[in-house]
């Protein structure tokens, strides 16, 4: 069993019990040594209480150089420096930043003499996706008896966004849709129709053709145009955010892994100018609708960030809610760890409407996980589903190269032969 280790407030009131307990006696006994005491502990816990006040007055605490965007691996750094405005003496001034970034860790103890100052700076990994808080500043500190303890807040609260890492995954290839002579490159078909359906704000990225002039003037900031882009064609990624598929910790779990491959597809076909769409059912329901260009990628990275692996919805009924979106010829991208054969019935009724499908399917077993992700694959590979699996600590480029063909692995290269043959 460990220790019991009195609180600053516990110590007080043991503090005060034991004054009165000590007072008592000394006017049931009329023995001076008790009354003098009595006189030395409410001098310690006066002098005490004076210490620890004047320790954490005239301090001054500044901020510099906080990082406020960051990718998954990255470093978040950040340099506090304090300063002793007065002539007394700082004492085992604790210095913290408060912070719900995991793995954050910027706290010290530090000892200023009059008008003395310190400077340090503070690094930490980013582990995983999200919107953090990062400040203010706490300083306490406590008295040399442990009998109190005061804090003070330095600084406002700012946000810090980690965005999902990306990778190079030129090797990955979609089932082709409508295709355009005899390139191997997915063509659309049809063009932008010239009406707007709906407008939002502008976003960087944006082509200044699309800014709905009339909304900009009414509203008094840029308004961007969504055009009606149709369906065929278009490519959708669907990440499925349900919180009881998902294993592992950190960057090194299920729901990270497969932010980063959703973030990759995105990044390598919104370059190739290809329409892209993104549906996940986490925390909340998140949806951006087929567009292109880089406004689209940054809108993409930031509600990838802001997701949370906390959906209660299972990726069957998700397919089933917003089956409506994809029409014939779409293509539809699946990310998930989910072990339950339902989800892939449903995409092979998807396919017999005309949907071209993929999954990029994430193995739980090796994240630490009770559920076998893998049970998915002879009803997606029955189905004629092409697959890609990624297990823990795979090169993720490597992986996405690598279609499951029943009993192994192979790359576009042998399917090819193996298609040929």
């Amino acid at each position: 069993m460990a220790p019991f280790r009195a609180r600053p407030l516990q110590r007080f009131y043991l503090v005060l019990a034991l004054m009165a307990l000590t007072l008592v006696t000394a006017m049931s006994t009329g023995f001076g040594l008790f009354y003098r005491l009595v006189y030395v502990l409410v001098l310690t816990t006066i002098v005490n209480y004076v210490w620890n006040w004047l320790t954490v007055r005239a301090v001054e605490v500044n901020v510099e150089s906080r990082t406020r965007q960051s990718t998954v691996g990255d470093i978040i750094a950040e340099q506090i420096s304090i300063r002793n405005k007065s002539w007394l003496p700082k004492q085992a001034l604790e210095i913290d930043v408060l912070t719900d970034l995991p793995d954050y860790s910027g706290g010290m103890v530090v000892n200023l003499m009059g008008h003395a100052s310190n400077t340090w700076r503070t690094q930490a990994t980013a582990r995983k996706r999200g919107v953090y808080k990062l400040g203010p500043v706490r300083v306490a500190n406590t008295d040399p008896f442990a009998l109190f303890r005061r804090e003070v807040l330095f600084g406002e609260t700012e946000t810090v966004t980690v965005y999902p890492k990306t990778f190079n995954i030129s090797g990955f290839h979609m089932p082709t849709a409508e295709l355009s002579g005899e390139s191997s490159e997915r063509r659309r078909t049809h063009n932008v129709t010239p009406h707007a359906s709906s407008v939002r704000e502008y976003s960087f990225g944006d082509s200044l053709s699309r800014v709905h002039w009339n909304s900009t003037a009414r509203l008094g900031k840029l308004m961007s145009k969504v055009f009606d882009l149709g369906r065929a064609g278009e490519l959708w990624l669907l990440m499925d955010l349900h919180k009881d598929v998902q294993s592992g910790e950190l960057e090194e779990s299920t729901d990270e892994y497969g932010v980063s491959i959703t973030a990759s597809l995105a990044k390598k076909f919104l370059a190739s100018q290809e329409p892209i769409g993104l549906i996940s059912y986490g925390d909340q329901r998140y949806y951006l609708p087929a567009e292109t260009g880089a406004g689209q990628f940054e809108r993409m990275m930031q509600y990838l960030a802001m997701s949370k692996a906390e959906g209660s919805t299972p990726l069957e009924e998700v397919l089933a809610t917003e089956e409506a979106v994809w029409g014939p010829q779409s293509l539809l991208v699946v990310i998930t760890s989910s072990p339950y054969e339902e989800w892939g019935i449903a995409l092979r009724e998807l396919g017999k409407r005309g949907v071209r499908v993929a999954v990029v399917l994430l193995d739980g077993n090796s994240f630490g996980g009770f559920l076998n992700s893998l049970d998915a694959l002879d009803e997606l590979y029955l189905s004629g589903i092409p697959t890609y699996v990624v297990k823990k600590g795979d090169d993720i480029a490597t992986s996405l190269e690598r279609q499951y063909t029943g009993a192994q692995l192979a790359t576009p290269e042998q399917l090819e032969v193996g298609a040929g043959s």
